[in-house]
């Protein structure tokens, strides 16, 4: 059976005895034509079924009102809650979404951000970005506004902008914490495949350390290789490898990348017949949904995700009208649940080894 062929503009205006111009104007609600010729017209395109080509749309206009993301992941708790937020604003906008992964493959991340504009998208936003400074004179000939969400991007590019969060802030919130806690033997849990804010992360928590005067070991870090699995898998075996490192030097404490690397904690403490937070408090970071299902519930640092999403989208849509955008570095805040609690008075011994 062959298909139905589709009803054009062309077809509407045969039918209602006009000319192709009178019909576009009324399909566009242009004051040009008489309120009776322009609903006449629009209904009869209704029972038609005509439907506008958004691609021609898009040409004359030169906005497809469509926009790109680009994630790293789908599995990552993270990145759920940064898309939802740009879908959210995007529909409050009229916006249509097209999502892409890269799979931590700054190449594959360009690639995609040029098919994109290919696409003819009105503008991209990527979360969690791996495009180094190599790169970035590429993505300059991308025409197209990028907004940057948590970056591990290098340099400044025209049409780029970032939101992100203060990571360094909130590594210090999380081992402040744990400090109040009387905890002196306080451990960190990485990982290398984001190096930007691995780095941040582990310098607030070293700044901690050596404003307290509290002892430090080579030991007491843990990070992981850039091998290890993209997303939710790849963070849960990360964080259960090293914790098993880890707790051999007799931490009390261990502060985690993010959310998902002290699920892997955790589950290493259980397995080992650990209590948590009896003998070890683990501190995680995002505030992901993830720490309400963990036993118990895991006390993490909270970025707004979901806002971050909704912050980018409404950058997007400032730079697309030719409104100034600034770039925005949010607070983090401490979640306190059942993870950590104050250290039970014992003797501590001194670490072997200083940094």
């Amino acid at each position: 059976m062959p298909a139905q062929r589709r009803i054009s503009i062309k077809d509407v205006a045969r039918e209602a005895g006009v000319s192709y111009s009178t019909v576009s104007r009324a399909l566009n609600h242009s004051p040009l034509i008489s309120e009776e010729v322009r609903a006449r017209v629009q209904t009869l395109a209704q029972e038609m079924g005509y439907t506008p080509n958004a691609l021609a749309q898009s040409l004359q206009s030169n906005r497809s009102h469509s926009i790109g993301v680009v994630i790293t992941t789908i599995s990552d708790p993270f990145f759920a809650g940064v898309v939802q937020g740009v879908e959210e604003a995007a529909r409050e906008a009229g916006l249509n979404v097209f999502l892409a992964t890269s799979n931590n493959d700054p190449e594959n991340e360009l690639r995609i951000i040029e098919s994109f504009h290919r696409r003819r998208v009105d503008g991209v936003i990527v979360a969690a970005s791996r495009i180094g400074e190599d790169y970035t004179q590429k993505l300059e000939r991308v025409r197209i506004p990028v907004i940057m969400i948590n970056s591990q991007a290098v340099g400044t590019l025209q049409d780029l902008h970032a939101i992100s969060i203060d990571d360094l802030a909130g590594a210090r919130l999380a081992v402040e914490h744990l400090y109040a806690l009387g905890h002196r033997r306080i451990g960190y849990v990485g990982v290398q495949n984001r190096p930007g804010s691995n780095a941040r992360r582990l310098e607030g928590y070293q700044q901690v350390l050596q404003q307290y005067d509290l002892p430090r070991t080579s030991e007491w870090v843990q990070v992981s290789d850039g091998a290890i699995l993209e997303g939710l898998e790849g963070d849960l075996r990360a964080g259960h490898a090293l914790a098993s490192a880890l707790l051999r030097h007799d931490v009390t404490a261990i502060f985690c990348y993010c959310d998902s690397v002290a699920a892997g904690v955790v589950a290493a403490c259980r397995d080992l017949g650990i209590d948590v937070p009896g003998q070890v408090s683990i501190i995680g970071f995002d505030d992901s949904e993830l720490c309400e299902l963990l036993c118990p519930p895991l006390t993490t640092i909270h970025q707004p995700m979901v806002e971050m999403g909704r912050m980018a989208l409404r950058m997007l849509a400032d730079t697309l009208a030719g409104k100034p955008v600034s770039d925005v570095t949010l607070q983090p805040s401490l979640v306190v649940r059942g993870s950590t609690a104050r250290l039970l008075e014992r003797e501590m011994p001194q670490p072997e080894e200083n940094l």
